[in-house]
């Protein structure tokens, strides 16, 4: 539940304001940091020989362990070890996190944030600099997951992947040619993605994507959407588009199964 800001008091708003000025303060001294180590692989002949991947891994993080009394145990030990008032907000001796609110207006415009599998949850960004990469300063809107980023680093360093035995093969593909200027495309359009965490789940092909929002997880739940054409997953299209809905969802039922999500009625 996000309260709008101009349903604060003077008070809240003032407390929100600085949350959002530490996180600010946060990101600008890691971009500090980033900077030392880029200087410091320049200096050390190092640099033209490093591929630089700056990532997240999730969309925003919306807990709040000193302020949310839902996370029990650690709400109980952060205000018992900590002091967040005002004046001591940032300092030694606080242990602020920026909340729900911030997360959904950092996530937008997807819809929700960490946790979730709508696109505010999954969605991260991504900077690549360094060796192999040809397309410097260029914004990029080609889909990929993470599974890319293993075979794109093997295939820059030469090394094979192991195959046989009890290994699993890699489901990603190397995004080299994105990276080089070669394409504008990591997967082709039938490309299939398959996500399950804390009883949220999805599956997308193309700009085709079925997912469920609330738990404990139910097919029943799951709702259609065209991210192309909708990338805030605002209208469900599962009544409108039935056939799609029942290609989408024959195909979890299949994917899902060969990555093993195990669910109570497979029992």
């Amino acid at each position: 539940m996000v309260t709008p800001w101009e349903e604060l008091d003077g008070e809240q708003q003032r407390r929100e304001s600085r949350k959002m000025e530490l996180y600010a303060a946060m990101v600008s001294n890691l971009d500090h940091h980033v900077g030392r180590l880029v200087e410091y692989l320049k200096a050390q002949a190092l640099y033209d020989n490093t591929l630089i991947v700056f990532m997240s891994d999730n969309g925003a993080a919306a807990e709040d362990f000193f302020g949310n009394p839902t996370w029990e145990e650690y709400y109980e030990y952060t205000r018992a070890n900590y002091d967040n008032a005002f004046e001591n907000m940032g300092k030694p001796g606080s242990f602020v996190s920026y909340g729900t609110p911030w997360a959904e207006a950092g996530s937008a415009p997807f819809q929700r944030h960490k946790g979730y599998t709508r696109e505010g949850g999954i969605t991260a960004p991504m900077i690549i600099a360094g060796k192999g990469v040809t397309r410097g300063g260029v914004k990029s809107s080609a889909y990929l997951t993470v599974m890319d980023l293993a075979p794109t680093f093997l295939e820059l360093a030469g090394a094979d992947y192991p195959a046989g035995g009890t290994i699993q093969p890699m489901r990603g593909e190397s995004i080299n040619d994105v990276l080089n200027g070669r394409s504008d495309i990591v997967h082709e359009e039938n490309y299939v993605t398959v996500h399950s965490h804390g009883g949220r789940s999805l599956i997308r092909k193309g700009n085709w994507k079925l997912t469920n929002l609330n738990r404990p997880f139910d097919e029943a739940e799951f709702e259609l959407f065209n991210l192309e054409l909708d990338p805030g997953e605002t209208t469900n299209l599962a009544d409108s588009e039935p056939d799609k809905y029942q290609e989408m969802l024959e195909l979890w039922r299949v994917e899902r199964k060969a990555l093993g999500i195990v669910l109570p009625q497979d029992l």
